[in-house]
């Protein structure tokens, strides 16, 4: 029986799927030299604090991004089983979201203080070294090309998929003579998988780094698991990497994917053969070109090293 169960396939999973597809630019993506430095204790304060300055940006982005999706969900109206509609859970989820990347903001400002990080692009980064500075304000490089990419994801998260987004922001103009189009099924989907992505992302690199950094604290070189002579004093190693590596996180990204999975479920059941291919491709076609933008856009936003 062990054998037969071992042999019988997984239902499709749309965020499984994903996974598996572009995998060079996820393990890009996840497993940078950045992280790699971090988790050896390899980081300069000045790097890691110009990446935790355009991280912030990302978090206030991220948060008018939430609020961008949870204004264009349309919540059941009926009371039975309006609890266990994924767009309640959706809504659940983002209000989760939004208190815990707040809390996450609170976070770095704190850390930030506590080992002498600079967060703010209006003031220098510490120097690496003992002479000179690097100016958050001035520098040309100090934005992350990641972070543009970021927020143009997130500022598309409620635009529907059959419109486009004008070139001056908004949604596109459908003119009087053509009838809009019938919305498709699920058309928070791609607003709630860039936030599963961007999340997930996140929770994989660290929870690489906070390996190698296993890997390294076992070494016969090594001084113990937590040493002091860190290059960036060890925020990264005893704050920063357990914070994103957690079960509590995994969890928490762990929710939205198994949300999305359930009800992308939801709209397959009941149809087969070409029927069920037709409606996955039309999933799939919203969905895996923004997948390959958002994997592009979390392997810009570390710094090169």
């Amino acid at each position: 029986m062990a054998a037969d169960a071992a042999a019988s396939p997984q239902p499709w999973s749309l965020t499984r799927h994903l996974l598996a597809t572009q995998k060079d630019l996820y393990v890009s993506a996840t497993q940078h030299p950045f992280l790699l430095a971090g988790a050896e204790g390899r980081l300069p304060k000045d790097v890691l604090s110009r990446w935790l300055a355009n991280d912030r940006l990302y978090i206030h982005s991220y948060i008018r991004a939430a609020g961008t999706l949870l204004a264009s969900i349309d919540l059941p109206t009926e009371l039975p089983g309006s609890q266990d509609a994924p767009e309640t859970q959706l809504v659940d989820w983002l209000v989760e979201a939004l208190v815990g990347i707040r809390k996450e903001e609170r976070f770095f400002i704190d850390v930030a203080s506590r080992y002498g990080l600079g967060i703010e692009f209006a003031l220098p980064f510490p120097p690496a070294s003992g002479t000179g500075t690097q100016d958050g304000a001035s520098h040309p490089t100090a934005l992350l090309p990641g972070l543009a990419l970021m927020h143009a994801i997130f500022s598309s998260v409620d635009t529907p998929p059959h419109t486009t987004a004008s070139p001056l922001g908004g949604r596109a103009v459908v003119t009087a003579a053509l009838p809009a189009p019938p919305t498709p099924p699920l058309p928070w989907l791609e607003g709630a998988l860039t936030f599963w992505g961007t999340e997930r992302c996140y929770l994989d690199a660290w929870s690489w780094a906070r390996d190698k950094a296993r890997e390294k604290a076992q070494s016969p070189d090594s001084s113990g698991p937590m040493r002091n002579d860190d290059a960036d004093s060890g925020a990264l190693r005893k704050e920063f990497i357990p914070n994103w590596s957690s079960p509590e996180f995994a969890k928490f990204v762990g929710k939205l994917g198994n949300l999305i999975d359930d009800a992308v479920d939801g709209v397959l059941a009941g149809k087969e053969g070409e029927e069920f291919e037709s409606t996955k491709a039309a999933l799939l076609g919203r969905v895996e070109p923004k997948w390959r933008t958002l994997l592009e856009a979390e392997r810009q936003f570390w710094p090169d090293v």
